[in-house]
């Protein structure tokens, strides 16, 4: 029995540049929270997120940038 290729994606970092208007806005919510309430906080996790599986995708460390507010 053959193995069958798993699909994937051709150029991930492409992938990755079409969220950054998501990211831009998260950052803009976070801002509007009370600093490190758990609004603020779940943002946080969201955009970690983000950031971590862009790395596992591209190998670029913190490929969205710092962006100040959730660091």
């Amino acid at each position: 029995m053959a193995r069958q290729a798993y699909p994937g994606v051709a150029n991930p970092v492409s992938e990755f540049e079409k969220l950054r208007p998501l990211v831009a806005e998260l950052r803009r919510m976070q801002t509007r929270c009370p600093p490190f309430g758990r609004d603020y906080h779940a943002i946080a996790v969201a955009l970690d997120g983000l950031e971590t599986a862009a790395f596992h995708f591209t190998r670029q460390p913190r490929f969205f940038g710092d962006g100040g507010a959730h660091s």
